[in-house]
């Protein structure tokens, strides 16, 4: 892939984005409300159920991430667009692989850094847990990459709405709309009949992030969230390309 696309323009497009993420009043909002909400539902639950796991974020931040995700997507493009500045990337020697691959990895750091940050949950049951108990460090660690791999898919869903409109509030509607479908065919997989509702089954999160979370990492999943994910830029470099004609 190197042969094609030039790594240093990627990663200065990555850093770029990362420094207009981290520096946008959105990211920091989408913070402060990410782990807001999940340190004042799974907190008072965690005291009460007395059960030393994280299944609380598990359950809770994909709901999060739902809107949280869009938010921070739906301007990595359509700013661009709508400030003019697409254009002047249009005249450089820039690849459509590399301005997709530069926003996404630009995103993907700042959502390493969010979801690193729930990291604190871990180690503070471990510390709170009684002796001999312990904390399922596999599970833990699955929930988590799990959720990392559910920003990255959603991220790459939010870059690709980003790509269709001009105006974020368009981008982050379209984003939800992709999440929603992704989010809920899985659970609603019983209402389709015979394969198909395999394939629903397969199609939505949940059931990946559920075999992460209990600690087996099977390739299928990392195969359907690395696919998916990738499907959705391959969208969003066809969308681009069809803005320079």
């Amino acid at each position: 892939m190197s042969k094609f696309i030039d790594l240093r323009v990627v990663w200065t497009l990555a850093r770029r984005t990362f420094s207009h993420t981290v520096e946008s009043p959105i990211a920091f909002i989408c913070a402060v409300f990410f782990y807001g909400f999940i340190g004042l539902i799974f907190s008072p639950q965690f005291f009460a159920n007395n059960n030393a796991s994280i299944d609380g974020v598990g359950a809770l931040a994909p709901w999060l991430l739902w809107f949280v995700v869009p938010a921070l997507t739906m301007g990595l493009i359509s700013d661009e667009i709508r400030s003019g500045t697409f254009e002047h990337l249009s005249t450089l020697p820039l690849r459509d692989w590399e301005i997709v691959l530069g926003k996404f990895k630009g995103f993907a750091l700042f959502a390493f850094f969010l979801i690193g940050g729930l990291v604190f949950y871990p180690l503070l049951i471990a510390s709170l847990a009684h002796p001999g108990v312990g904390l399922d460090w596999g599970a833990s660690l699955g929930t988590l990459l799990g959720l990392l791999l559910i920003c990255f898919f959603y991220g790459a869903m939010g870059l690709f709405a980003s790509s269709l409109a001009k105006n974020q509030v368009v981008a982050f509607i379209l984003g939800v709309i992709f999440c929603t479908f992704f989010f809920f065919i899985g659970q609603f997989s019983g209402l389709f009949p015979g394969f198909l509702s395999q394939v629903a089954d397969f199609l939505g999160v949940g059931v990946h992030l559920n075999t992460l979370s209990r600690g087996v990492f099977d390739i299928r999943d990392f195969l359907y969230f690395g696919s998916m994910t990738f499907l959705f830029l391959y969208f969003s470099v066809i969308r681009l390309s069809s803005r320079r004609f």
